[in-house]
């Protein structure tokens, strides 16, 4: 059966149970884990925590149907506690997500090594005294690594204040 054919399939089947249930008063729900078959796309698949994604065969399938499982490069659906559009891109492009991760003058370390990639955005790590916090969009500031007299209360960028320390370096030499 072709896909087409095998989608109209499901379809009069899901139809027919509702116009028989309908006349005899009776209304059963409909399994949900046949909707994943009608999927194209892996997000769009990913959009329903019943589903699951066969990247090998590009196909959007339900592991509680025996008919069809993927044998390698399942992809599944995660709850980073994002939107459900959000957690289906971040788990079908997860390489995508983790390059969002990288301040853009420091390719080689993820959240500034400070914090860790959920999705295409840091968490920064919590710090043991509560009076110090790790903060921004890549973790890059915090409001305790200045300990300089003109210092306040930050937030210090921490990329800014290496540059000025190779920079006193590099002068005093």
């Amino acid at each position: 059966m072709g896909n087409y054919n095998r989608v109209g399939f499901y379809l009069c089947i899901s139809i027919y149970i509702l116009a028989v249930s309908a006349r005899h008063g009776d209304i059963y729900n409909l399994d949900e884990s046949w909707i994943c078959n009608i999927k194209r796309s892996c997000v769009d698949c990913l959009r329903l925590s019943q589903c699951s994604w066969c990247r090998s065969e590009n196909k959007c399938f339900s592991e509680k149907l025996s008919i069809y499982n993927c044998k390698e490069d399942k992809v599944q659906h995660v709850n980073y506690g994002l939107s459900l559009e959000e957690n289906a891109k971040c788990a079908c492009d997860p390489e995508n997500a983790e390059q969002n991760c990288r301040h853009p003058d420091v390719t080689d370390v993820i959240c500034s090594g400070r914090g860790i990639c959920i999705c295409g955005r840091c968490s920064c790590n919590m710090m043991p005294d509560p009076s110090k916090t790790i903060m921004g969009e890549y973790c890059e500031y915090d409001n305790y690594s200045c300990n300089d007299t003109k210092c306040n209360e930050g937030p210090y960028n921490i990329y800014e204040l290496q540059t000025n320390e190779e920079n006193i370096k590099h002068n005093g030499d």
